[in-house]
């Protein structure tokens, strides 16, 4: 182990004890133990992705027989290698081109669409609204114009927690105020 013979290794582990001491030699020992496995599995795993990344196909594409490949791949290799067996073409991967202009003339179909609903529905508004003047001009009463409203006077809570004024507040100024005047 290490090119080191027994000999060796008694002395060092003789320097070891008078070093540390009976006590602390054994905790050691196994702090030493786990960083050697650990060393040894990291490298079992290295060897292990090596061999299987670099060296098996290596030896695959070196030797004669065919790679062990998945059947898509050879499909999608088949126009590179040329289809002349008169077999149906296999489905090429869309590029970046293909698919800005198929995704550009979706959008565009997608935005006619919309437009056309808007069309309709406009159109359908108006039809709508023709109907429900022409009732309103056969009616014999006249509609009264209505009144403009007077803005709302804020109440101090209002202010202070800078909202707009709330229709029960306001109506309760409105209240306060009159009552205020007639007194």
């Amino acid at each position: 182990m290490f090119g080191i013979g027994e000999t060796e290794l008694v002395l060092i582990l003789l320097f070891a004890f008078m070093i540390f001491g009976p006590d602390k030699l054994p905790g050691m020992g196994k702090t030493l133990g786990r960083a050697l496995r650990q060393f040894r599995n990291a490298q079992e795993g290295f060897t292990q992705v090596v061999q299987t990344e670099i060296v098996d196909p290596a030896t695959e594409a070196m030797s004669d027989k065919k790679p062990n490949r998945k059947r898509e791949e050879f499909d999608e290799d088949a126009d590179i290698e040329g289809a002349e067996d008169g077999a149906p073409a296999p489905k090429r991967a869309e590029t970046f081109a293909e698919r800005k202009k198929r995704l550009e003339a979706e959008r565009k179909a997608k935005e006619a669409a919309e437009k056309e609903a808007a069309e309709k529905t406009a159109a359908d508004d108006d039809a709508d609204a023709d109907a429900d003047s022409a009732a309103a001009g056969a009616a014999d009463a006249p509609s009264e114009p209505a009144e403009p409203e007077a803005p709302k006077k804020p109440s101090v809570a209002d202010l202070y927690t800078m909202k707009r004024p709330s229709k029960e507040t306001s109506e309760a100024d409105a209240t306060d105020s009159t009552t205020e005047k007639e007194a």
